[in-house]
C-alpha cells in the first residue's frame, strides 16, 4: 500500500499531540504536521494533508467542526477520528461523513498496528468524494442517519418526505453512495420542472418517428439509471397518466419508450422524494394508492430545521467556513443577538434558507439585514408548527403537559410543582446560553451571571451534552 506523504494531526493538547506524533513515527506512515482545532481552512490547505487525524482531546462538536473544514478543503482526504469514551457523537454520523473511527488510546503500544489498519481502510474512502455531508447531532438527524445506514444495503424502494430545503436530495445521494450500487449512475428526475409531454420523453425516451422532430431513437433517464439509482424528486407533482407508467417500472422492472412497441427491462433502484402529503393526495384521488404503497416500502422523514434547533450553530459554522473559503473572504463571526435570532426564527425555508442568509452575510460582511428580513414577530418556539393545516389552535406548551403530569401524582404539592418548574426553567436557560456561545462554558457562565464551577455542576446535574 502506498503510504500517505503527510499526516496532519489536529489536537488541542500538546501532550496528546506529542503522543500521536510518536505513534505515527513508530508506525512509519509518513511525516507529521500539527494544527490547532481553530485553524482556518486556508491554514489547513497550506499544510497539504494526505491524511488527517482528529485527536481525542477535542469535544464532540469541535471534532465535527474540524471534520467539516477538512471535507470543504478536500472531500476525499481520509480522516481518522479518535472516538474514545469521552466522545459523545454517533458512530453513524462518523461513518456517513466518510470518517474512520479509532477508539484506542493514542499512546498505547497497539496503536501503530491500529493506525496502519485504519489507514488501509480509510484510503478506501478516497473513492467516496461524492458522499454528501449530513450535518447535525440532534436526535432527529441521528434517527435519519440510522435509517440511511439500515436501508442503504437493502435494494428496496425508499420514499423521502419533508418540507422544501430540508435536504431530501442529500439523503437520496447518501443512500446511493452507501449502497452496493455506488459504482453505478445516480440519475435524478425532477417531476415539477417539466410539463407532462416533455417529462415523459425525458424519462422514458422515444423511438424514431414517435412525434414530429423525433429523427432518431433517444434513451431516457430511466435507461441511463440502469445498474444504479433513479432519484425521482417531487413525485407528488406527477400526473395520473405518468403515475401508471412509473407503477409498471416498480412492478415489472420494465418500461416502453414513447412510440415503442416492446418493453425494455431495467435494473435500477428507485428513491422518490416529495414535499407533498401523499396520503392526503391519495384520499383526494390525485395520487394512485397502489403507486403510493409501492413507493412507501421504507419511509425517511427529513425533519424541518425548527424541530432540530440545536443543529443551527453547527450548520451556521459549516456554511461560514464553506463560503468564506469559496469567496476568499476572512472568517465572519456571529454576534450573540444574531445567534439568538437564528435560534428563535422558524426557518420556513429550512436549511436552504439558513445557507442563503449566511452566504449573503459573507458577501455584505454584515449581519444587520437579518433583523429586517427574518420576521421576529413570526418566530416560533420549539413545538409550534406554522405549517399545520386546519383551524388555528393554541401552540403546544411543554409546561402545560408537565403541570398535568404533576397533578396526577398522589403526593402533589405546590412546593414540588414550584421546584419542578424552577428546575426546568434553569435547564432551558443554561442550554440556551450554551448554544448561543457554541458551548463555550466560560462565556455561558458570564452570560448567566454564575461561577464557572456552578455552571459545570448544573451541566452535569441536568445531563446536558453538545
Amino acid at each position: 500500500m502506498e503510504k500517505p506523504s503527510t499526516i496532519l494531526i489536529i489536537e488541542e493538547s500538546p501532550e496528546l499531540s506529542e503522543k500521536l506524533g510518536k505513534t505515527v513515527s513508530r508506525a512509519g506512515v509518513g511525516p507529521c504536521r500539527n494544527a490547532a482545532p481553530g485553524s482556518t481552512i486556508e491554514e489547513l490547505e497550506r499544510l497539504e494533508p494526505d491524511l488527517a487525524v482528529v485527536g481525542p482531546g477535542l469535544g464532540t462538536v469541535e471534532s465535527f467542526r474540524c471534520i467539516h473544514k477538512l471535507r470543504i478543503l478536500n472531500p476525499s482526504v481520509p480522516i481518522l477520528l479518535f472516538c474514545g469514551k469521552d466522545f459523545r457523537g454517533e458512530p453513524d454520523a462518523v461513518a456517513l461523513e466518510g470518517v474512520f473511527c479509532v477508539g484506542s488510546d493514542p499512546g498505547s503500544r497497539e496503536m501503530p498496528e491500529v493506525l496502519d489498519r485504519a489507514l488501509r481502510e480509510a484510503v478506501g474512502h478516497r473513492a467516496q468524494a461524492d458522499l454528501p455531508l449530513i450535518i447535525g447531532q440532534s436526535r432527529e438527524m441521528i434517527r435519519v442517519r440510522r435509517k440511511i445506514r439500515n436501508v442503504s444495503s437493502r435494494d428496496i424502494t425508499i420514499l423521502i418526505t419533508g418540507e422544501t430545503g430540508t435536504g431530501k436530495d442529500l439523503i437520496a445521494r447518501a443512500v446511493h453512495y452507501l449502497s452496493p450500487r455506488r459504482n453505478g449512475p445516480l440519475v435524478k428526475i425532477n417531476c415539477g420542472a417539466l410539463p407532462d409531454e416533455l417529462l415523459e420523453s425525458e424519462v422514458f425516451g422515444f423511438q424514431r418517428g414517435a412525434f414530429t422532430g423525433a429523427h432518431r431513437d433517444k434513451p431516457g433517464r430511466l435507461e441511463m439509471a440502469n445498474g444504479g439509482t433513479l432519484f425521482i424528486d417531487e413525485i407528488g407533482d406527477l400526473s395520473l397518466s405518468l403515475q401508471v407508467k412509473f407503477l409498471q417500472v416498480l412492478e415489472d422492472s420494465s418500461f416502453s419508450r414513447l412510440g415503442g412497441t416492446r418493453d425494455k427491462a431495467v435494473d435500477t433502484r428507485v428513491v422518490a422524494a416529495t414535499n407533498s402529503d401523499l396520503r392526503k393526495r391519495v384520499r383526494n384521488g390525485t395520487f394512485r394508492k397502489d403507486l403510493f404503497y409501492r413507493l412507501n416500502v421504507m419511509h425517511i422523514v427529513a425533519p424541518p430545521l425548527r424541530e432540530r434547533r440545536e443543529d443551527i450553530p453547527l450548520l451556521t459554522d459549516y456554511f461560514l467556513n464553506k463560503y468564506c473559503f469559496e469567496f476568499k473572504k476572512e472568517m465572519l463571526d456571529v454576534p450573540g443577538d444574531v445567534a439568538d435570532l437564528f435560534f428563535r426564527y422558524s426557518w420556513p425555508g429550512n436549511v436552504r434558507e439558513l445557507e442563503n442568509v449566511v452566504r449573503r452575510a459573507i458577501v455584505l460582511r454584515d449581519w444587520g439585514f437579518v433583523f429586517g428580513e427574518l420576521d421576529v414577530e413570526k418566530t416560533v418556539v420549539a413545538g409550534d408548527d406554522p405549517f399545520q393545516e386546519g383551524p388555528e389552535e393554541a401552540p403546544y406548551r411543554p409546561d402545560d403537559l408537565r403541570m398535568a403530569e404533576l397533578f396526577q401524582d398522589h403526593d402533589f404539592s405546590l412546593k414540588k410543582a414550584t421546584k419542578a418548574f424552577v428546575s426546568g426553567a434553569e435547564r432551558r436557560a443554561i442550554l440556551k446560553s450554551l448554544e448561543r456561545t457554541r458551548w463555550n462554558r466560560k462565556e455561558a457562565a458570564r452570560l448567566l451571571g454564575v461561577s464557572y464551577k456552578t455552571l459545570l455542576n448544573r451541566i452535569r446535574e441536568f445531563g446536558l451534552r453538545p
